[in-house]
C-alpha cells in the first residue's frame, strides 16, 4: 500500500461528493483514476478481452448508478469500486456457468541461457500453480487480491466485506498452508532420489 493511499482516498471521497452534486470534472477525474485499476482487476480474472471490456463498462455503469450510496465511513472509493467489480465478475460467472480464472502467481523469470535453471524454475512455478489451484476458491481470491492486485489488507477487507484483521489472518494462514504443502512436496521429492 502506498504512503499516498490515505490522501488518494480522501481526494476520491471528495470527488464522489462533488460528482453527486453534478460536477462533471470531478467524475472525469474519478474515472481517469479508477478505470486502470478496475480494468486491471477485471482483466486478470476474465480471459476474453472483449468480455473484460464489457464488464468494465458495466462496472462503471453500476458505479454511476450507485454513486450517491457511497459512504466514506465504510471504506475507500478504491475498495468500493473493486467490490462492485468483484460482484459483477461473480454475476457474470454465474450467468455463464464457467470457471473463473485467477492469475495469482507472478511469472518466475529464470536466468538467461541457463537451461537447467529454466527447467527448475518452470517446475517450481508449475508446482506452485498446482498447489494454489488446490486451495479453496476463497483462499485463491485472497492471494489474487493481495499479490496480483497489490491491495492492502484494509482494501481487501473493503472489497470482501470483512474486517482487516480477519483478512490479515486468512492471508497468513493461507501462506502457511501453501508453504507447508511446498515443503512437504520438496521433502517427498528429495526422498525419491535417495539411494
Amino acid at each position: 500500500m502506498s504512503l499516498l493511499a490515505p490522501l488518494r482516498d480522501e481526494i476520491n471521497a471528495r470527488r464522489v461528493s462533488r460528482a453527486c452534486a453534478g460536477d462533471a470534472a470531478a467524475f472525469r477525474a474519478l474515472y481517469r483514476e479508477l478505470h486502470p485499476v478496475v480494468a486491471g482487476f477485471v482483466g486478470r480474472r476474465v480471459r476474453v478481452r472483449a468480455d473484460a471490456e464489457d464488464l468494465v463498462a458495466r462496472v462503471f455503469m453500476a458505479f454511476v448508478k450507485h454513486l450517491g450510496e457511497y459512504r466514506r465511513d465504510r471504506g475507500s472509493v478504491h475498495a468500493w469500486v473493486l467490490r462492485i467489480a468483484r460482484n459483477a465478475i461473480i454475476d457474470e460467472v454465474r450467468a455463464r456457468r464457467t470457471a473463473l480464472p485467477l492469475d495469482a502467481v507472478a511469472e518466475v523469470l529464470p536466468g538467461a541461457g541457463d537451461l537447467l535453471g529454466e527447467l527448475l524454475a518452470r517446475e517450481q512455478r508449475d508446482l506452485l500453480v498446482e498447489h494454489i489451484a488446490a486451495l479453496p476458491a476463497e483462499a485463491r481470491e485472497l492471494l489474487a487480491l493481495r499479490y496480483a492486485d497489490g491491495l492492502s489488507h484494509a482494501e481487501i477487507a473493503g472489497v470482501l466485506g470483512l474486517r482487516a484483521d480477519a483478512v490479515k489472518q486468512r492471508v497468513s494462514r493461507t501462506l502457511r498452508e501453501l508453504r507447508g504443502r511446498l515443503q512437504a512436496g520438496a521433502e517427498k521429492g528429495a526422498a525419491e532420489y535417495v539411494v
